[in-house]
């Protein structure tokens, strides 16, 4: 009989993820990717000293060269960013501080991106004292100076995929790496490599999916019921634990006072209730559709979508393999078995912007 285990990081529920007792819902619109990505690692949101640690790391780790690696047209960009955290040797003298590795980290992290999508350039007036979110904005655009609304749109967006417990494909890759102690760029790279378009790739599908839309000069229930004669399936839509995502509506909410409420996010906002009408069925979108929209209302590749879930999932990722060196080395893993044993429920108070 398998044992049961703890795991201290996230609790999913139905319509309701806590990171530490915090609701992720509400760390999106009240609290920066940094402080989350301490909050996974630590347990604990970073005080203001703290903070600008993290942040001073992570602009250290953007502004450091990428390894000398490049995108095939034909390569997922997973398995392109999984080849950057194998050969990049800055990751193997930085400190050892949880916390500290885990937003420098995330610094490289932007930095691959930026390669890998050709807007290294736009990094290059990157300032010690830069905000992360300006960062993130300069790496997804190739855009400089950052658009402050779009830039806190698009960190929301990567923070609501820092987590979703130890379930996914990507954790236990990255657990199963860490319980034999692999070294940390190992174990990362493990689990971004599980990132596939069955594990993490609904967005990119979705963002495709509604910039076609867009383009189609079709009304959406025209196209959905297109769909449903070919009983084809409409990605974004549904969720194996989640009735109403509960990161769905805080990123619409930011989306309008963004002023990114083009056609595709509209779609976005309405799809649930005509697919509905049409089908009978009661099939909501989920974070990945949203998120997926947004991506087609900005204009990016399809596959900044998925590189946006990796970019957040590399905290998570990093918070599972801290937290597996706790446990026996090359224990038996159930992942059915695990419990969470973090905090309860509690408040998201304050903001993580200055």
């Amino acid at each position: 009989m398998s044992e049961k285990w703890n795991t201290k990081i996230t609790k999913v529920g139905p319509d309701n993820l806590l990171i530490s007792g915090y609701p992720l819902r509400d760390l999106v619109g009240k609290r920066n990717f940094l402080d989350v990505s301490h909050l996974l690692v630590s347990g604990e949101l970073p005080d203001v000293r703290n903070r600008e640690a993290l942040r001073k790391m992570a602009i250290q780790g953007v502004m450091l060269p990428a390894p000398p690696v490049d995108r095939n047209p034909k390569e997922d960009i997973s398995k392109s960013l999984a080849k950057c955290f194998l050969l990049d040797t800055e990751l193997l003298t930085v400190t050892d501080r949880p916390t500290k590795r885990t937003a420098f980290t995330l610094g490289r992290t932007a930095r691959y991106l930026a390669r890998l999508y050709g807007n290294e350039k736009a990094l290059e007036g990157i300032s010690e004292q830069e905000q992360f979110s300006s960062v993130i904005y300069r790496t997804f655009t190739g855009k400089a100076p950052a658009n402050d609304k779009h830039a806190r749109l698009l960190e929301a967006m990567v923070t609501a995929c820092v987590d979703h417990g130890v379930t996914p494909p990507s954790a236990q890759a990255t657990i199963l790496a860490s319980s034999v102690r692999a070294s940390y760029e190992v174990c990362i790279a493990h689990g971004v490599g599980a990132i596939t378009d069955i594990h993490g790739g609904a967005g990119m599908k979705a963002a495709e999916f509604f910039r076609e839309c867009s383009l189609s000069g079709k009304d959406l229930k025209s196209i959905i019921e297109d769909y449903s004669r070919q009983k084809k399936r409409i990605p974004g839509m549904g969720h194996r634990v989640h009735t109403n995502d509960p990161r769905r509506d805080v990123l619409w909410n930011m989306a309008k006072e963004a002023g990114l409420t083009g056609q595709n996010v509209r779609m976005s906002m309405e799809i649930s209730k005509v697919f509905t009408e049409v089908t009978g069925k009661d099939l909501p979108i989920n974070v990945d559709g949203v998120i997926g929209a947004m991506v087609a209302d900005f204009g990016f590749d399809f596959s900044a979508a998925k590189a946006i879930f990796i970019f957040g999932r590399v905290a998570g990722l990093s918070a599972h393999h801290y937290e597996e060196l706790e446990k026996p080395i090359m224990r038996k893993i159930d992942f059915a078995e695990a419990v969470y044993s973090g905090k309860s429920e509690r408040q998201v108070t304050g903001g993580g912007y200055p």
